[in-house]
C-alpha cells in the first residue's frame, strides 16, 4: 500500500456530498484517537465499521490498511471466507 492508495481513499472519504460529508470528519477523529493511542486497532475496526455500516465499499477498502489478523467484515457478507489481502500498516492513514 502506498501513500498515493492512503490518499485516494482519504480523497474518495473527502469528496462525499451531503450527510456523507460528517463521515470524513468522524473518520479522521478516530485516525487521530489511534495515532494518539487513545484506541487500539481492535478499537478503529469496532468504529470504522459503525461508521461505514452499510457502505460496503468503504469498509473493504479501508480493509486495505489493517494489519495482518484484523478484517472488518460487512455485516451481509458474515457468511462468506474472508478474501486474501495485502498486509500493510493502518498507521500510513494516521499520517495524513
Amino acid at each position: 500500500m502506498s501513500i498515493n492508495e492512503a490518499r485516494s481513499f482519504i480523497k474518495q472519504l473527502k469528496d462525499m456530498g451531503g450527510d456523507q460529508r460528517e463521515e470524513y470528519y468522524m473518520f479522521i477523529e478516530i485516525m487521530k484517537d489511534f495515532k494518539a493511542q487513545r484506541i487500539d486497532t481492535k478499537g478503529v475496526c469496532a468504529r470504522v465499521k459503525a461508521l461505514f455500516k452499510g457502505q460496503n465499499h468503504l469498509i473493504l477498502g479501508f480493509n486495505q490498511f489493517l494489519p495482518q489478523g484484523y478484517e472488518i467484515i460487512p455485516e451481509e457478507e458474515d457468511a462468506t471466507p474472508p478474501l486474501q489481502k495485502q498486509t500493510v500498516d493502518m498507521k500510513l492513514l494516521s499520517r495524513l
